[in-house]
């Protein structure tokens, strides 16, 4: 078993996982987990898309509460596909660990990333290539002077490296997934009479095709209202047993113990509001997860509040 220290490890459920980008900078203003700290991320997804440009800047300014910062950016600014760039150039995240689930078929992986801000602003980011050490100049220590490299590597579960302090953070979908979650969104719209009234006159608008989206007027009572949904995809999911579930927890947990993993923070998403995680799966998963990391590490748990979160 793991040598267990008196401090326990703080575990936060969240809903979605942008919100963990606040919780590990709040983790890290607490002196909980050092700058750059290595991320251990099982996920069924790498959550590794590249934002361009925000409208507020990732640092917070001179004078205002960090916290509220994090809180406000990883809640506007961040998406559940995004999320660790951010955390890497805000001094959170060090080396990338993805870990994936077996039935994706995934190949392992290593790369050397760069990522930096223009004028070291945290608005427009940049993915600079290779900069030779004899070739940076002042130009480009001016232009991006809050550059950071860091090693991203994606492998399963069972190469996991040993003896690290980490943070921790793992996707309920790596268990149970949904990829095809746009298949059940849908937004409600009011809509006037006279909207209602010349439905067909929009519908006939020649460039709805390309949208990716369909839109059904109807009457609810007698308000009107639009549907708008994403046009349906083939349905791509992973949908296992109760039994296979336990096998897939207990091999994690297992490895998490012979491999000496020690977590600095923890950070459990459900993607309950995305749908990647089947709803009929959270309860089972998430009380699974906890029961087995609550046996091999002394968990502080934590809940984040409840709330619409952005998916995509």
């Amino acid at each position: 078993m793991i040598e267990q220290k008196k401090q326990s490890i703080n575990l936060y459920r969240i809903n979605e996982h942008n919100e963990a980008f606040f919780y590990w900078q709040k983790s890290r203003l607490e002196g909980i987990i050092d700058e750059n700290s290595d991320i251990f991320h099982i996920d069924a997804h790498d959550d590794m898309a590249r934002p361009r440009l925000f409208r507020n800047s990732l640092y917070p300014s001179p004078g205002t509460d960090p916290l509220d910062h994090y809180e406000r950016f990883a809640r506007e600014e961040l998406t559940i596909a995004n999320f660790i760039f951010p955390a890497v150039l805000g001094g959170v995240v060090g080396n990338v660990y993805f870990f994936y689930p077996e039935w994706r078929n995934f190949k392992p992986r290593r790369a050397t990333i760069r990522i930096a801000s223009a004028f070291g602003e945290g608005r427009i980011i940049k993915y600079p290539g290779p900069i030779a050490s004899d070739a940076r100049t002042k130009t480009v220590d001016k232009a991006l002077p809050d550059m950071k490299a860091f090693t991203y590597t994606a492998l399963p579960v069972g190469r996991m490296p040993r003896k690290k302090k980490v943070i921790l953070d793992i996707d309920l979908d790596y268990f149970a997934c949904r990829d095809s979650v746009q298949n059940n969104w849908h937004y409600r719209l009011d809509i006037t009479p006279d909207q209602y009234r010349h439905a067909d006159t929009f519908l006939k608008n020649a460039t709805l095709p390309f949208s990716g989206l369909e839109f059904t007027f109807k009457l609810e009572g007698e308000t009107p209202v639009a549907v708008i949904s994403f046009r349906k995809v083939s349905e791509n999911a992973h949908l296992p047993t109760h039994e296979e579930i336990i096998g897939a927890i207990d091999l994690l947990t297992r490895t998490l113990v012979e491999r000496a993993v020690r977590p600095a923070v923890i950070t459990v998403c459900r993607s309950r509001f995305s749908g990647y995680c089947p709803a009929e799966y959270i309860k089972f998963i998430e009380d699974a997860l906890l029961k087995n990391l609550a046996a091999i590490y002394p968990l502080n748990l934590h809940d984040s509040p409840p709330g619409p979160e952005r998916h995509s």
